[in-house]
């Protein structure tokens, strides 16, 4: 009875452990598929988390086109170069502004009261002031010539709002690829979780079967202390996936600039080859659709004009100003149409013929108006033009600066294509690789349990055949992932990425 109890519980397990075997060999060579991890087969952390959501509340199914608009939507990244450049647009109005004439408004209200001597008019009589005393003024100051300090400044200007601009594509286009390579690793982690969730049940089995050979006489103690340490290690490893699965959704959702306690569940439920540029690659081709299509090199190109332009901008105090300038002025006590009537000294002949010593009158209190209009023509030399000209150097040597920065910036530009070229294909290549690998670690596990079941075999062999066919499993997705990851990669490098390059069921054809 027992003989026929240990012969059904070996089979069985052996029958779980083949069935696991065929399904990852009918598995196509490029595809791994990520079922929903089933709660029971999971490993609580602690009583009070959920072992698939842990930390989080919630749970969100999102794809990875949703993903990418969510990222271009509400990033903090590409919102800042957003504040960024309509901060560089009213900069730039702000400079047109300077081409229009200055407008100057005063007002001043004073009262006066005392007697000053005046020395004019040969020693006058003092003048007696108690009286309120107002001056007001309008005018405009128009500058025909700066030195071209204002043209070349509305034009550097514009330079820098160009090249704000081109920085923020090249934070969207850095942005896409973070977004596209998280969601991919966020795939990745769900399907290393659901291969962890298979080790462990494998693992289970394989103790299970070995405690049944041990009742039989067909197994030692040793190996069920083996049998239970690799279901202790792969439990862990499955306790260790599932907080990096969480901790990938984190990751993504700060990205994403989302609730982080809400976990983020992949819509795509299988990991799967996807080119996403056509070949052949032919390095010239790359390289002249990068040159064209790359934002740094337009953004450094704009940074270098401006650079150049800074030079003009820098001999400008070298060379004469002129401008216009036209005021009206009001001088008076009140701002209304009012009179005084004052007493005024008289002389002799004066006095006997009006028979007194003053003559009284009415004057107007009003303000009276006061016109001025012409131009000025300026020339001035700080430090003897010693100041101005060690800044034209100064702004010399800078836009050298600017103009090393941009080759620098061609040249990484170029290394990045030819780069991602080697590295897609590289990735290409592994992934044949890691399903030949996968192939032979799942025959080799399906021989070492025949052969310790047997009795021909150590269980030390079964071990170490799991643990291969585990990493050949992982490395298998890993290598999946890579290449939809270099792909992206590359897309980006080229300057040609865009949410629809990314989500396009056809690969892109690179033209002329």
């Amino acid at each position: 009875m027992l003989a026929i109890k240990i012969k059904y519980a070996t089979a069985l397990g052996l029958v779980l452990l083949a069935s696991t075997f065929t399904v990852a060999q009918a598995q196509p060579a490029d595809t791994v598929d990520i079922p929903s991890p089933s709660l029971k087969a999971l490993l609580t952390i602690t009583n009070n988390m959920d072992p698939y959501q842990l930390d989080a509340g919630d749970t969100r199914i999102i794809s990875l086109k949703e993903t990418l608009e969510r990222a271009m939507a509400e990033n903090l990244d590409i919102r800042i170069r957003n504040a960024d450049v309509t901060s560089r647009k009213w900069t730039l109005a702000s400079s047109y502004g300077k081409f229009l004439p200055n407008i100057n408004l005063s007002y001043r209200w004073q009262y006066l009261r005392g007697t000053p001597n005046l020395p004019l008019f040969g020693g006058a009589e003092p003048i007696h002031l108690n009286n309120p005393f107002i001056i007001t003024g309008a005018g405009f100051n128009y500058y025909g010539y700066r030195g071209g300090k204002i043209l070349f400044g509305a034009l550097q200007n514009r330079n820098y709002l160009r090249a704000a601009r081109y920085e923020q594509k090249s934070v969207l286009s850095d942005i896409l690829l973070e977004s596209a390579r998280n969601y991919y690793r966020l795939m990745l982690a769900e399907a290393v979780l659901n291969i962890r969730i298979k080790a462990v049940e494998t693992s289970q089995s394989q103790l299970n079967l070995t405690v049944d050979l041990r009742d039989g006489g067909r197994a030692t103690q040793l190996d069920v202390l083996q049998a239970r340490t690799q279901l202790a290690t792969d439990r862990q490893n499955l306790i260790d996936q599932q907080i990096e699965r969480r901790d990938v959704a984190i990751t993504l959702a700060e990205l994403l600039n989302l609730d982080q306690g809400v976990d983020l569940v992949p819509a795509s439920r299988q990991v799967s080859m996807k080119r996403l540029i056509a070949e052949p690659f032919k390095p010239g081709l790359l390289i002249a659709k990068a040159v064209a299509n790359r934002p740094e090199l337009h953004q450094y190109e704009e940074l270098r004009l401006a650079a150049k332009k800074s030079i003009v901008m820098a001999t400008a105090p070298l060379q004469p100003s002129f401008n216009f300038f036209g005021n009206i002025y009001g001088i008076g006590e009140t701002l209304s149409n009012s009179y005084k009537t004052v007493n005024n000294p008289i002389t002799l002949a004066e006095s006997a013929s009006f028979g007194g010593n003053s003559l009284s009158r009415r004057v107007s209190r009003q303000i009276g108006p006061l016109y001025t209009l012409g131009y000025q023509v300026n020339w001035n030399f700080e430090g003897l033009g010693a100041v101005d000209l060690a800044n034209v150097i100064s702004a010399k040597a800078q836009a050298r600066q600017a103009q090393l920065e941009m080759v620098k910036q061609v040249n990484k530009v170029t290394s990045e294509v030819r780069k991602s070229c080697l590295r897609t294909l590289s990735a290409e290549r592994k992934t044949e690789e890691t399903v030949a690998k996968l192939n032979s670690s799942s025959e080799e596990l399906r021989l070492a349990q025949l052969r310790f079941q047997h009795g021909v075999g150590l269980y030390l062999d079964v071990i170490k055949a799991q643990q291969d066919y585990t990493s050949a499993q992982i490395e298998n997705a890993q290598a999946l992932v890579d290449y939809d990851i270099s792909q992206v990669q590359f897309l980006r490098d080229l300057g040609v990425i865009s949410i629809a390059n990314i989500t396009s069921p056809r690969p892109l054809v690179l033209t002329q």
